[in-house]
């Protein structure tokens, strides 16, 4: 079982923090930057958020935005880079999500590089995102871990996120139950248009599904951990432990540790 679902299997609330890297080369915005300079940003963030208590690291290449269909293969090769030093300065649980929604791609670079768990943003059905329309990779996803011989990496499966509007659904908790089970994922990532939005669709995952690992994918902060963990098992976050509002900014010790804080005082007795 990977280190993540343990985590939440012992009761914990796992903090899931951020680690934004730069464009990387087959990015829009890639202009030549060296590797180096994309390790520097990714070990700074992860010591960061290790040495301040976080429970988990998930690695995106947010730089990458506007992204394509799938990841370039140096793309590839750079995230595992990146993944495989993380994985050296930190023994907690790192995950991956490549933008690109490409599950080959992100169930490669983790057997590689022994990451614990993917994040896949359109996992069941089909979404039309900013940059067009994105097809479930549930299937994709189960062949590669399998293939791969990756039965440690979790499947962490967004359903409605909310960069992106659903098509032709039957509906929330029909996409919920598609995702656990016919696309056998392992935990889901739930984050509504708006954080009222984000609460309600938790409680209703919650209640289709009493036992999935659930995180809530955007929108907690110090101030509202706890009546995120109600239902959800933990949360991932940026923005609200950053100093610039948005998920591009750096780090503050400070935030990370209030939030650290108010997430610990959440964790049952």
């Amino acid at each position: 079982m990977s280190k993540l679902l343990s985590l939440i299997a012992g009761g914990a609330r796992p903090v899931v923090g951020m680690v934004q890297l730069p464009p990387l080369p087959g990015g829009a915005n890639y202009r030549g930057e060296s590797i180096d300079s994309v390790l520097e940003v990714g070990l700074s963030e992860a010591r960061i958020l290790a040495e301040h208590g976080v429970d988990a690291l998930l690695l995106q290449n947010l730089g990458d935005i506007p992204v394509a269909t799938s990841a370039s293969m140096t793309q590839v090769a750079w995230m595992a880079r990146v993944a495989s030093e993380i994985r050296h300065v930190t023994d907690i649980s790192i995950g991956l999500n490549l933008l690109e929604n490409d599950a080959a791609a992100m169930l490669a670079v983790a057997s590689a590089t022994g990451a614990d768990f993917v994040r896949i943003k359109i996992y069941v059905g089909a979404m039309m995102t900013p940059f067009g329309v994105e097809l479930g990779q549930a299937h994709t996803a189960v062949k590669m871990r399998n293939q791969l011989g990756a039965a440690g990496v979790a499947i962490f499966a967004d359903v409605h996120d909310r960069t992106g509007t659903p098509i032709a659904t039957g509906g929330f908790e029909e996409d919920v139950e598609f995702a656990v089970r016919l696309g056998m994922a392992d935990g889901l990532v739930i984050t509504g248009k708006s954080y009222a939005d984000t609460l309600d669709m938790i409680a209703r995952a919650r209640r289709k599904y009493p036992r999935i690992p659930i995180l809530a994918g955007g929108g907690v902060s110090a101030g509202n951990f706890s009546e995120v963990a109600v239902n959800a098992n933990g949360a991932i976050v940026s923005t609200s432990m950053k100093d610039s509002g948005s998920a591009m900014g750096r780090f503050v010790p400070e935030k990370v540790r209030e939030f650290m804080a108010a997430a610990r005082r959440c964790a049952p007795a």
